[in-house]
């Protein structure tokens, strides 16, 4: 079981995009240290391929809410309750792979930030190699856990995965 993570609670389903977003799941949990609320949200892509982003619900507004600094010193409380939202929705769907982008801060390069260099040691814990595929893009600061299981009924799925999203966002290109 995973500890220090915030109780989540589940807000509501979304719609997608009509491009490449299938679906949107919004969660939300509450600092018990800081007392600020922290919005999650899940969208799921072709593949069950789900991408976690979180922020500071005081951030809703700002095109940088994913780059803002909380100043609450409380990171791996934070990281291991979307840890725990991820475990929760591999539980559901246990083809389930995840991805995220360590976004860099203001003013700092997208190549192995710090939110990048935190996250990745956090999930390589909690996300066992038996079940997923770790497979990082450092340059990007993004990480992508495969599930095996899924992996091993399309044995290319990697490679579709990071075309599709080649082909969906500039960022990667």
């Amino acid at each position: 079981m995973l500890k220090n993570a915030y109780p989540f609670h589940y807000i509501q389903k979304e719609k997608g995009d009509g491009t490449c977003i299938l679906e949107t799941h919004l969660y939300r949990f509450k600092s018990e240290k800081s007392k600020l609320v922290y919005i999650v949200r899940v969208e799921r892509y072709k593949y069950d391929v789900y991408a976690v982003k979180f922020y500071l619900k005081n951030h809703r507004l700002s095109e940088n809410k994913y780059r803002l600094l909380t100043y609450t010193y409380e990171p791996r409380r934070i990281i291991n309750t979307c840890i725990k939202i991820m475990l929760s929705i591999f539980k559901e769907n246990p083809n389930a792979s995840f991805g995220f982008i360590g976004s860099n801060n203001l003013g700092e390069n997208e190549c192995g930030t710090k939110r990048y260099r935190v996250y990745s040691k956090l999930v390589a814990t909690y996300f066992s190699d038996e079940y997923f595929h770790h497979k990082e893009n450092i340059g990007k600061s993004a990480y992508m856990l495969i599930n095996k299981n899924a992996l091993k009924n399309n044995k290319d799925m990697i490679r579709q995965i990071e075309d599709f999203f080649i082909s969906q966002y500039d960022y990667f290109d």
